[in-house]
């Protein structure tokens, strides 16, 4: 008798987020929950795991670490529809609910190759070596070569925020076309509930390493809030209903139009002031305290902090490099190990470097208005690295809302214009 989607999904998160799983860590986490995956899934040489159903063009991906120090385990608690814990971990819903999406299309064989990532969150490490390589092995019994350019039309990450987006832009860089975004919406949406939208404002996950690769590269909203904090926490219901969601479409016919050997950048068109800010609905009321008129730029508004940051900050130009790459101080490249060494805490609990420190009052802060004075001071004050801004995007930022999406929007031009346009 198979199983109810309901009882499947909620079953597989609680017991594939009962123990965190630093990079490293992969291995255990699948050895102690070998019942959870599919008998014949195979290991490539470079430790991620994979599994094939049938004959397909669509490569289905999720990551198995999580944001942690140590694999220690997860106390959760309930709340409503959400599934947090107690405040001493992270939940691990990033990317515990992409992997519990995937078991639940195997376990309904819908046809594609299943990529189960390491080291995602620090740097797309079993991703990255694959896509290096082209390697997605999947023919010889210890792999090595076999996934070869012209293979697979599409692969599908799990592995967004929020319950509605399907990304079309990754780093500011396009992954996927409008077309096959708005008919993998209007597959998703047939099912109760979803509400799924193109969405441009992805920043990098597994699926962005193949891009120069495969034609669609997408990220899916999976439900899970507030990632790499100890106050993360998944929707159960939604993620149910995607599971439901995703043995229903039609993957194979979805459209191919993205020409993976061409690159376009996101076009950015900013306003120099609220005045001129191109939203329908915006509110021109209290900005981190005070009030500001309708033609009160940022400039007008910070002081001439704005007008000398270009001589202040100075461009520094870097060399560019693809993937979960990012520069500290300018001292450098580094990879995301260092930056987690460096910056752990900003991942555990909040932003964290030389000018952030993690404890109450931080949160408080960033969880409330004047949050935008305080990160805007610490841009003035050249303080601010573009991955930190990410961070922030994703975690204090709702860029649904028309003055959270300008005020994003505006820092990244300005990063842009002072050197850092090259580090995506």
């Amino acid at each position: 008798m198979m199983i109810k989607v309901e009882d499947f999904v909620f079953e597989t998160f609680l017991r594939l987020t009962s123990k965190t799983v630093p990079y490293g860590s992969e291995d255990i986490l699948v050895e102690s929950m070998r019942e959870l995956f599919p008998k014949g899934m195979q290991k490539d040489e470079w430790g991620n795991y994979f599994y094939k159903v049938g004959d397909s063009r669509s490569i289905f991906a999720a990551h198995l670490d999580t944001v942690s120090k140590d694999y220690v385990t997860v106390t959760h608690v309930f709340d409503g529809n959400l599934i947090k814990t107690d405040g001493k971990t992270t939940l691990g819903a990033d990317d515990k609910a992409g992997i519990t999406i995937l078991l639940w299309m195997i376990q309904n064989n819908v046809p594609g190759l299943y990529y189960f990532f390491i080291g995602e969150e620090v740097g797309c490490i079993g991703s990255g070596k694959a896509a290096k390589s082209m390697d997605f092995s999947h023919i010889n019994p210890v792999p090595k070569s076999g996934f070869y350019k012209g293979n697979y039309d599409r692969i599908i990450s799990f592995d967004r925020r929020d319950v509605g987006s399907v990304i079309t832009f990754q780093s500011s860089s396009r992954c996927c076309s409008d077309d096959f975004a708005d008919a993998l919406c209007q597959e998703l949406n047939q099912t109760r509930r979803l509400s799924y939208k193109k969405d441009t404002g992805g920043v990098y996950t597994d699926s962005a390493e193949f891009t120069h690769l495969v034609p669609e590269c997408t990220n899916v909203s999976v439900g899970y809030y507030k990632e790499h904090t100890t106050n993360e926490s998944q929707d159960i219901i939604h993620l149910t209903d995607l599971a439901e969601a995703c043995v229903k479409v039609d993957w194979e016919n979805l459209p191919t139009k993205r020409n993976p050997e061409t690159h376009e950048w996101k076009d950015y068109s900013y306003p120099t002031s609220r005045k001129d800010c191109a939203y329908d609905e915006y509110d021109y009321g209290n900005y981190g305290g005070e009030s500001l008129g309708y033609g009160d730029s940022m400039s007008d508004a910070y002081g001439d902090s704005y007008s000398d940051l270009h001589s202040n900050r100075g461009k520094k130009k870097r060399k560019r490099r693809s993937g979960k790459k990012y520069y500290d101080g300018g001292s450098g490249l580094v990879d995301m190990s260092y930056a987690y060494d460096q910056y752990e805490d900003f991942y555990e609990i909040s932003p964290v470097s030389d000018f952030i420190k993690s404890d109450d009052s931080v949160n408080k802060v960033m969880n409330s208005d004047s949050k935008y004075d305080w990160i805007m001071s610490k841009f003035t004050d050249g303080a601010l690295e573009y991955w930190e801004l990410q961070i922030i995007k994703e975690q204090y930022l709702n860029i649904d809302v028309a003055y959270d999406k300008f005020f994003y929007e505006y820092l990244l031009e300005k990063m842009y214009e002072n050197g850092q346009e090259d580090i995506i």
